[in-house]
């Protein structure tokens, strides 16, 4: 199955080579029949926010479609999921390339993550060179984002101090690329062929050169399921903490159910709410039954669960292990920092607080998103990025 998959790359690669001179003659007459506004294709990895990003952008003034392979069970929000076509799972190969050719004969723009775009390679965690190559030889801006698993390696995941992504991880090169000697010479790669590469958090530590200041991660604050916290308990006096993990041993959940456990044990009212293996709309609805969300305790920085947490006007505990390089605004940012070693200590705290305190640390965090992490406040931050970069005026 394996050489099958090989050989049908490279019988595709193959075709795209021949198409190629096709593909940049009709780009001529159909980049003057769809006008002036930028065509920008969202690709690679099916992460949450990709979509998100696509409608952000659209705000200065690009048509931008978010385009995946495949998607995971978090989210199907994308405008194009090929698995979803006619034998998408059979066909997935062929459809990946038939993407591929629409993307090169109309996009302006193309965004892809560390770890591939719309392509498939051999190679787990990296590009097939021909997509790159190709966008570059047409003219096509490419810019790589991060999102963690793509960039993160062991040497200096470790080299951060403890606790880390490596602490707890029995899932090596599966979860994270982890080996250096195969990111570095990829990550060398996409900086020769992107415009520019964007990075935040404790991402940046693996990205030298990127740009760090995009924090871009935005959500849609006017939809309804961030408005409705005033939610009914069925019993007030036991103070609800909420945890998605995911992926257990980044998230250092089995701290947070010792640290709930023992506070319990101490005589105080409190449960742990566990939220994993369901769509992202299901998972926000118990996120509003939460008091305080936890959202990790090792990574070192924060995660999309939090922004939304936060949009939701919910107190939110993480571990941020340099808040000054990490956070878009630490002097004013309302993640209530806390590791392994203090977290019970900081849960203690907020579990004794007042419902009203509580309430105030979680319309903090709401007037933080507002502020910082709408699709109008990112969609500024891209253009100015874009202005920079010399791809709009």
């Amino acid at each position: 199955m394996y050489i099958f998959h090989g050989g049908m790359i490279s019988l595709l690669n193959s075709v795209s080579v021949i198409l190629l001179p096709l593909i940049a003659i009709l780009r001529i007459p159909l980049k003057w029949i769809r006008g002036r506004s930028p065509v920008s294709i969202w690709t690679g990895a099916p992460i949450l926010n990709m979509a998100i990003n696509a409608n952000a952008e659209k705000l200065i003034g690009a048509r931008s479609y978010s385009v995946v392979a495949h998607t995971y069970f978090i989210t199907n929000k994308f405008d194009f999921d090929l698995q979803r076509l006619l034998l998408g799972r059979l066909l997935n190969t062929q459809y990946r390339y038939i993407a591929f050719w629409a993307i090169c004969l109309i996009a302006d723009r193309v965004h892809v993550y560390l770890d591939g775009g719309i392509l498939p390679n051999a190679k787990m965690r990296s590009f097939n060179k021909l997509e790159l190559f190709v966008y570059k030889l047409l003219g096509i801006k490419i810019f790589a984002w991060t999102y963690g698993g793509d960039c993160r390696t062991q040497r200096i995941t470790q080299a951060l101090g403890e606790p880390n992504c490596c602490t707890d991880c029995t899932a090596q090169r599966s979860a994270c690329i982890c080996d250096e000697d195969l990111f570095l010479p990829r990550y060398e790669y996409a900086r020769n062929k992107c415009s520019a590469i964007f990075s935040m958090g404790d991402m940046i530590e693996y990205t030298p050169g990127s740009i760090n200041a995009l924090y871009f991660w935005p959500l849609d604050i006017d939809d309804g399921k961030y408005k409705n916290n005033k939610v009914q308990f069925v019993n007030s006096q036991t103070v609800r903490i909420v945890h998605a993990p995911n992926h257990r041993m980044f998230k250092g959940t089995r701290f947070i159910e010792a640290a709930v456990s023992e506070l319990s044990a101490e005589g105080l009212a409190i449960e742990l709410l566990l939220v994993e293996k369901i769509p992202n709309d299901e998972a926000l609805k118990i996120y509003q039954t939460a008091d305080i969300i936890v959202d990790q305790v090792m990574v070192g920085f924060h995660g999309f669960f939090a922004l939304e947490a936060m949009a939701m006007g919910k107190p939110v505990v993480c571990f941020i292990r340099d808040p000054e390089r990490y956070l878009i605004d630490t002097q004013n940012s309302p993640v209530i920092n806390a590791n392994p070693e203090n977290l019970k200590a900081v849960l203690r705290s907020w579990v004794k607080a007042t419902r009203l305190e509580r309430l105030n640390r979680g319309q903090q965090g709401r007037n933080f998103i507002e502020k910082y992490y709408s699709m109008e406040a990112f969609s500024k931050r891209l253009a100015n990025a874009y202005i920079e970069l010399g791809v709009m005026k």
